[in-house]
């Protein structure tokens, strides 16, 4: 994360800065910026702000495979 902005208009025109001040090798190289919707505060510090979503994302993944262990159907391999 590099910024942490309030509002999409803002959002969107800080988008534009960072993506003319890309180095075109960069992006040939495939490195994008994007526009994240988020519940962390406007102007939270950019290294502090990626440790929370790595750590939202982390849980998010963690949660989604513990669902996929355990099906809501029965095995068809139950003893009858």
């Amino acid at each position: 994360m590099i910024a942490v902005i309030r509002g999409k208009q803002n959002a969107e025109l800080q988008l534009k800065e960072f993506e003319s001040s890309q180095d075109s090798a960069d992006r040939h190289e495939g490195w994008r910026y994007f526009i994240e919707k988020t519940e962390i505060k406007a102007g939270t510090d950019p290294a502090e702000a990626t440790q929370h979503r790595q750590a939202e994302l982390e849980g998010r993944e963690s949660k989604a495979l513990r669902e996929t262990d355990t099906p809501d159907f029965p095995s068809p391999h139950r003893q009858r």
